[in-house]
Protein backbone atom coordinates (compact mmCIF):
# COMPACT_ATOMS: atom_id res chain seq x y z
CA UNK A 1 0.00 0.00 0.00
CA UNK A 2 1.33 3.43 -0.90
CA UNK A 3 2.26 5.83 1.88
CA UNK A 4 -0.36 8.33 0.66
CA UNK A 5 -3.11 5.74 1.00
CA UNK A 6 -1.82 4.81 4.45
CA UNK A 7 -2.01 8.44 5.57
CA UNK A 8 -5.58 8.76 4.28
CA UNK A 9 -6.59 5.54 6.02
CA UNK A 10 -4.92 6.68 9.25
CA UNK A 11 -6.75 10.03 9.08
CA UNK A 12 -10.09 8.29 8.52
CA UNK A 13 -9.42 5.99 11.49
CA UNK A 14 -8.60 9.01 13.69
CA UNK A 15 -11.84 10.74 12.68
CA UNK A 16 -13.90 7.60 13.27
CA UNK A 17 -12.21 7.08 16.64
CA UNK A 18 -13.02 10.67 17.61
CA UNK A 19 -16.69 10.22 16.66
CA UNK A 20 -16.83 6.94 18.57
CA UNK A 21 -15.26 8.50 21.67
CA UNK A 22 -17.72 11.43 21.53
CA UNK A 23 -20.64 9.03 21.15
CA UNK A 24 -19.51 6.88 24.09
CA UNK A 25 -18.93 9.97 26.26
CA UNK A 26 -22.35 11.43 25.38
CA UNK A 27 -24.05 8.09 26.04
CA UNK A 28 -22.27 7.75 29.38
CA UNK A 29 -23.30 11.29 30.37
CA UNK A 30 -26.92 10.57 29.40
CA UNK A 31 -26.95 7.45 31.57
CA UNK A 32 -25.46 9.39 34.50
CA UNK A 33 -27.94 12.22 33.96
CA UNK A 34 -30.89 9.80 34.01
CA UNK A 35 -29.56 8.29 37.25
CA UNK A 36 -29.15 11.76 38.77
CA UNK A 37 -32.67 12.81 37.79
CA UNK A 38 -34.05 9.56 39.20
CA UNK A 39 -32.19 10.07 42.47
CA UNK A 40 -33.52 13.64 42.67
CA UNK A 41 -37.12 12.55 42.02
CA UNK A 42 -36.79 9.96 44.82
CA UNK A 43 -35.51 12.57 47.26
CA UNK A 44 -31.94 11.21 47.32
CA UNK A 45 -30.47 14.68 46.82
CA UNK A 46 -26.94 13.85 47.98
CA UNK A 47 -26.65 11.11 45.37
CA UNK A 48 -28.09 13.46 42.73
CA UNK A 49 -25.46 16.07 43.67
CA UNK A 50 -22.64 13.55 43.20
CA UNK A 51 -23.97 12.44 39.81
CA UNK A 52 -24.62 15.96 38.46
CA UNK A 53 -21.16 16.99 39.64
CA UNK A 54 -19.61 13.93 37.97
CA UNK A 55 -20.97 15.08 34.60
CA UNK A 56 -19.78 18.65 35.14
CA UNK A 57 -16.32 17.41 36.10
CA UNK A 58 -16.04 15.97 32.58
CA UNK A 59 -16.29 19.49 31.12
CA UNK A 60 -19.88 18.90 30.04
CA UNK A 61 -21.25 22.30 31.02
CA UNK A 62 -24.91 23.10 30.42
CA UNK A 63 -27.32 25.50 32.14
CA UNK A 64 -29.70 22.59 32.85
CA UNK A 65 -26.97 20.73 34.75
CA UNK A 66 -26.10 23.71 36.93
CA UNK A 67 -29.80 24.40 37.46
CA UNK A 68 -30.50 20.82 38.57
CA UNK A 69 -27.42 20.83 40.79
CA UNK A 70 -28.57 24.10 42.33
CA UNK A 71 -31.99 22.59 43.03
CA UNK A 72 -30.39 19.56 44.70
CA UNK A 73 -28.21 21.78 46.91
CA UNK A 74 -31.25 23.92 47.74
CA UNK A 75 -33.10 20.81 48.91
CA UNK A 76 -30.20 19.96 51.24
CA UNK A 77 -30.21 23.52 52.67
CA UNK A 78 -26.77 24.25 51.21
CA UNK A 79 -27.85 27.78 50.31
CA UNK A 80 -24.44 29.09 49.21
CA UNK A 81 -23.79 26.19 46.82
CA UNK A 82 -27.36 26.41 45.50
CA UNK A 83 -26.94 30.10 44.64
CA UNK A 84 -23.50 29.42 43.17
CA UNK A 85 -24.91 26.90 40.71
CA UNK A 86 -27.97 29.01 39.89
CA UNK A 87 -25.57 31.87 39.07
CA UNK A 88 -23.49 29.56 36.86
CA UNK A 89 -26.66 28.43 35.09
CA UNK A 90 -27.76 32.05 34.62
CA UNK A 91 -24.39 32.96 33.14
CA UNK A 92 -24.94 30.35 30.42
CA UNK A 93 -28.65 31.12 29.94
CA UNK A 94 -29.40 34.63 31.29
CA UNK A 95 -33.02 34.75 30.07
CA UNK A 96 -34.19 31.39 31.44
CA UNK A 97 -37.24 32.13 33.59
CA UNK A 98 -36.89 29.03 35.79
CA UNK A 99 -33.29 29.92 36.63
CA UNK A 100 -34.20 33.54 37.37
CA UNK A 101 -37.12 32.57 39.63
CA UNK A 102 -35.18 29.95 41.62
CA UNK A 103 -32.20 32.27 42.02
CA UNK A 104 -34.50 35.00 43.31
CA UNK A 105 -36.13 32.60 45.80
CA UNK A 106 -32.73 31.43 47.04
CA UNK A 107 -31.46 35.02 47.40
CA UNK A 108 -34.50 35.87 49.50
CA UNK A 109 -33.26 33.34 52.07
CA UNK A 110 -29.83 34.95 52.45
CA UNK A 111 -29.16 36.83 55.66
CA UNK A 112 -27.26 39.75 54.15
CA UNK A 113 -29.47 42.36 52.47
CA UNK A 114 -27.00 44.77 50.90
CA UNK A 115 -28.19 47.81 48.97
CA UNK A 116 -26.22 48.28 45.76
CA UNK A 117 -24.26 51.48 45.31
CA UNK A 118 -25.96 53.83 42.80
CA UNK A 119 -24.73 53.59 39.20
CA UNK A 120 -24.75 56.09 36.37
CA UNK A 121 -27.77 55.82 34.07
CA UNK A 122 -25.59 54.93 31.09
CA UNK A 123 -23.91 52.13 33.05
CA UNK A 124 -27.26 50.65 34.08
CA UNK A 125 -28.55 50.95 30.52
CA UNK A 126 -25.43 49.27 29.09
CA UNK A 127 -25.56 46.40 31.61
CA UNK A 128 -29.26 45.89 30.96
CA UNK A 129 -28.62 45.70 27.22
CA UNK A 130 -25.66 43.32 27.52
CA UNK A 131 -27.58 40.90 29.74
CA UNK A 132 -30.66 41.01 27.55
CA UNK A 133 -29.28 38.01 25.60
CA UNK A 134 -26.36 35.62 26.04
CA UNK A 135 -23.25 35.94 23.87
CA UNK A 136 -24.38 33.22 21.43
CA UNK A 137 -27.70 34.94 20.80
CA UNK A 138 -25.97 38.31 20.29
CA UNK A 139 -23.62 36.62 17.80
CA UNK A 140 -26.58 35.23 15.85
CA UNK A 141 -28.18 38.70 15.76
CA UNK A 142 -24.87 40.13 14.52
CA UNK A 143 -24.65 37.56 11.69
CA UNK A 144 -28.27 38.15 10.64
CA UNK A 145 -27.78 41.92 10.55
CA UNK A 146 -24.63 41.46 8.44
CA UNK A 147 -26.53 39.32 5.94
CA UNK A 148 -29.40 41.81 5.77
CA UNK A 149 -27.01 44.74 5.26
CA UNK A 150 -25.30 42.89 2.39
CA UNK A 151 -28.71 42.23 0.80
CA UNK A 152 -29.61 45.92 1.04
CA UNK A 153 -26.27 46.99 -0.44
CA UNK A 154 -26.88 44.45 -3.20
CA UNK A 155 -30.22 46.16 -3.91
CA UNK A 156 -28.39 49.51 -4.03
CA UNK A 157 -25.77 48.33 -6.52
CA UNK A 158 -27.96 46.25 -8.84
CA UNK A 159 -31.34 48.01 -8.98
CA UNK A 160 -32.08 50.92 -11.30
CA UNK A 161 -35.06 52.27 -9.38
CA UNK A 162 -34.08 55.43 -7.51
CA UNK A 163 -36.32 54.82 -4.50
CA UNK A 164 -34.97 51.26 -4.10
CA UNK A 165 -31.39 52.49 -4.45
CA UNK A 166 -31.96 54.99 -1.65
CA UNK A 167 -33.64 52.37 0.50
CA UNK A 168 -30.82 49.90 -0.13
CA UNK A 169 -28.07 52.42 0.62
CA UNK A 170 -29.47 54.07 3.74
CA UNK A 171 -30.92 50.79 5.07
CA UNK A 172 -27.57 49.07 4.50
CA UNK A 173 -25.68 51.85 6.31
CA UNK A 174 -28.06 51.72 9.29
CA UNK A 175 -27.80 47.93 9.54
CA UNK A 176 -24.02 48.05 9.12
CA UNK A 177 -23.73 50.50 12.04
CA UNK A 178 -26.14 48.34 14.06
CA UNK A 179 -24.01 45.29 13.25
CA UNK A 180 -20.92 47.04 14.61
CA UNK A 181 -22.75 47.96 17.83
CA UNK A 182 -24.12 44.44 18.26
CA UNK A 183 -20.65 43.00 17.61
CA UNK A 184 -19.17 44.98 20.51
CA UNK A 185 -22.12 43.98 22.72
CA UNK A 186 -21.57 40.31 21.84
CA UNK A 187 -17.85 40.68 22.51
CA UNK A 188 -18.50 42.33 25.88
CA UNK A 189 -21.08 39.66 26.79
CA UNK A 190 -18.55 36.93 25.93
CA UNK A 191 -15.89 38.65 28.03
CA UNK A 192 -18.25 38.89 31.02
CA UNK A 193 -19.30 35.23 30.74
CA UNK A 194 -15.74 33.92 30.47
CA UNK A 195 -13.97 36.33 32.82
CA UNK A 196 -16.41 36.82 35.66
CA UNK A 197 -14.79 37.96 38.90
CA UNK A 198 -17.86 37.32 41.02
CA UNK A 199 -18.04 34.74 43.77
CA UNK A 200 -20.46 33.35 46.35
CA UNK A 201 -19.83 33.03 50.10
CA UNK A 202 -20.20 29.32 50.94
CA UNK A 203 -19.26 29.43 54.64
CA UNK A 204 -22.13 29.92 57.16
CA UNK A 205 -20.54 33.24 58.14
CA UNK A 206 -17.20 34.93 57.59
CA UNK A 207 -15.50 37.97 59.07
CA UNK A 208 -14.09 40.34 56.46
CA UNK A 209 -10.87 42.03 57.55
CA UNK A 210 -8.88 45.05 56.43
CA UNK A 211 -5.80 43.22 55.13
CA UNK A 212 -4.74 39.63 54.33
CA UNK A 213 -3.73 38.90 57.90
CA UNK A 214 -5.37 36.96 60.73
CA UNK A 215 -4.70 39.85 63.14
CA UNK A 216 -6.04 42.55 60.82
CA UNK A 217 -8.90 44.87 61.76
CA UNK A 218 -12.33 43.27 61.53
CA UNK A 219 -14.56 45.23 59.16
CA UNK A 220 -17.88 43.43 58.73
CA UNK A 221 -19.48 39.98 58.64
CA UNK A 222 -20.93 38.23 55.58
CA UNK A 223 -23.11 35.14 55.48
CA UNK A 224 -23.69 32.16 53.23
CA UNK A 225 -25.05 32.91 49.77
CA UNK A 226 -23.90 36.53 49.52
CA UNK A 227 -22.57 37.49 46.10
CA UNK A 228 -19.33 39.47 46.03
CA UNK A 229 -16.83 40.73 43.47
CA UNK A 230 -13.32 39.30 43.73
CA UNK A 231 -10.77 42.07 43.14
CA UNK A 232 -7.46 40.32 43.89
CA UNK A 233 -5.84 37.28 45.51
CA UNK A 234 -2.89 36.88 47.84
CA UNK A 235 -1.80 33.46 49.13
CA UNK A 236 -4.84 31.96 50.89
CA UNK A 237 -6.70 35.30 50.92
CA UNK A 238 -9.05 37.09 48.53
CA UNK A 239 -9.93 40.77 48.45
CA UNK A 240 -13.62 41.28 47.75
CA UNK A 241 -16.00 44.16 47.10
CA UNK A 242 -19.67 43.94 48.05
CA UNK A 243 -22.60 45.63 46.32
CA UNK A 244 -22.51 48.79 48.46
CA UNK A 245 -18.83 49.37 47.61
CA UNK A 246 -17.24 48.15 50.86
CA UNK A 247 -13.94 46.28 50.40
CA UNK A 248 -12.11 43.76 52.57
CA UNK A 249 -10.29 40.44 52.73
CA UNK A 250 -11.45 36.91 53.51
CA UNK A 251 -10.06 33.38 53.27
CA UNK A 252 -10.23 31.63 49.88
CA UNK A 253 -11.84 28.58 51.46
CA UNK A 254 -14.93 30.64 52.33
CA UNK A 255 -15.73 31.70 48.76
CA UNK A 256 -16.12 30.01 45.36
CA UNK A 257 -15.88 31.88 42.06
CA UNK A 258 -18.93 31.69 39.81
Amino acid sequence: MKSGNKNILFTILLILTGYLFSFVKANENNITLDSANTAYSKGDYNKAILLYQRILNKNSEAPELYFNLGNAYYKTNALGLAILNYERAKKLSPQDEDIIVNLKLANQKTEDKIDAAPQLFLTEWKNGLVYLLDEKSWSVVCILLTILSLILFGIYFYTHTLSLKRFGFFGGVVLLISTAVIFFIAQHSYHLSKNSNDGIIVAPSVTVVGSPNEKSTKLFILHEGTKVNITQEEDEWMEIRIANGNVGWLKKKDIIAI
